[in-house]
């Protein structure tokens, strides 16, 4: 990979609520409780791969070893933050795929590990990891479909099944697998009349009148919303704004980028022109499907802000929610940290709430000295 296009080496390294996430190194292909994670059979009972045997384990170890030293990222091995112990091998790495190269997702825990919810705080720091982090590779997997709890964990984690897909080495008596994919991201305006505008203005009403603090209160007239939602498109048009939308991957769209499918949530990045602000950006109208609540989809929408911020040189990256809401826990676990908080500032019909600030800077360094982001 380009060095200039490698993420920076403070973000490469993660911590979850349980795990620390760090690089997986040349010694731990030397080590026999980790490689044992990829040669006990009980483990590749729901896959179409067989199980490694001790030397075929340590070759590929080394070989994903190899990886981060090739791109700068790679699979990370899981350590329990209570006490060390190493509990799993998962995360993103760049591997070749039918035309492009793409990331691959991948999650292996010790078999006395399973059930505290690792695989999908590993699953999760991954996919969004990589939206943020390396947003021209998609992020995919192939799935057993017999291996109902990895299909689960995928799922969790934001990716969606796309359909079949057999590899040329996969055992004759064994199912197609399944192809999942993280969102797609897509990025410009939509014009009013178009089905773009109607799917977007008809999410954010949805939203609304789920209960969601997006400007409004619920059930809130459409038309209040459309006017909002037009106030916003005439900022992107004027170069002010950019709309961000992810929406669910297709098989089409592995090779046509406009052939996504549905929308699962949206954004706008302000791009203030006054060179005292043009390092700056703020988060707005952030939403994503009310129906798709569990699926990791906000923290995926965020990273793909972050890495749009990013492109347009921004440094700085602002958002302001409505207290009593909940927000300021999910922003703080994407590195966001406090920076105002007028009480009583907003008012509605039904009381008054905190108008909070929060902020966090997009190179991955702390705001002000704080506490390193997540």
């Amino acid at each position: 990979m380009d060095a200039a296009r490698r993420p920076p080496a403070h973000v490469v390294e993660q911590a979850t609520r349980d795990l620390r996430l760090r690089r997986l190194r040349h010694e731990d292909a030397e080590r026999a409780d980790i490689r044992g994670w990829h040669t006990a059979a009980e483990g590749y009972a729901l896959m179409n791969e067989q199980p490694y045997d001790d030397a075929g384990a340590r070759e590929v170890m080394h070989t994903w070893a190899d990886a981060w030293e090739r791109d700068g990222y790679g699979y990370w091995v899981a350590e329990r933050l209570a006490d060390g112990v190493p509990v799993g091998i998962g995360g993103v790495r760049r591997t070749p795929g039918p035309g492009k190269d793409s990331l691959n997702l991948y999650y292996r825990l010790s078999p006395d590990a399973r059930g505290h919810g690792y695989a999908r705080q590993i699953g999760s720091a991954a996919t969004s990891f990589a939206l943020e982090w390396v947003p021209d590779l998609m992020v995919t997997c192939r799935i057993n479909p017999r291996n109902e709890p990895s299909l689960h964990t995928a799922r969790s984690v934001g990716m969606t099944d796309i359909g079949p897909w057999r590899a040329e080495h996969d055992p004759a008596d064994e199912p197609d697998s399944r192809l999942l994919r993280a969102p797609d991201t897509v990025v410009g305006p939509v014009e009013p009349g178009s089905a773009a505008y109607d799917e977007v203005l008809d999410l954010w009403v949805r939203v609304n009148e789920a209960g969601g603090a997006v400007g409004f209160e619920k059930d809130a007239p459409r038309s209040d919303v459309a006017a909002a939602l037009d106030a916003h498109l005439a900022d992107c048009r004027s170069g002010r704004a950019e709309l961000v939308r992810i929406a669910a991957p297709t098989l089409a769209s592995w090779s046509e980028p406009d052939a996504y499918g549905p929308l699962l949530g949206f954004g706008f990045v302000t791009l203030p022109d006054d060179p005292k602000l043009a390092h700056r950006t703020t988060l707005l109208r952030v939403m994503v499907d009310p129906d798709l609540q569990g699926r990791n989809l906000g923290r995926l929408l965020i990273a793909t802000l972050h890495a749009r911020a990013r492109s347009h040189g921004r440094a700085i990256a602002e958002i302001a929610y409505r207290g009593g809401t909940g927000l300021g826990d999910f922003y703080a676990g994407v590195g966001y940290v406090e920076t105002g908080r007028l009480p009583g500032g907003l008012q509605f019909s039904f009381g008054t709430r905190d108008d909070v600030s929060m902020a966090r800077r997009l190179d991955g360094r702390p705001l002000g000295g704080g506490a390193r982001p997540t």
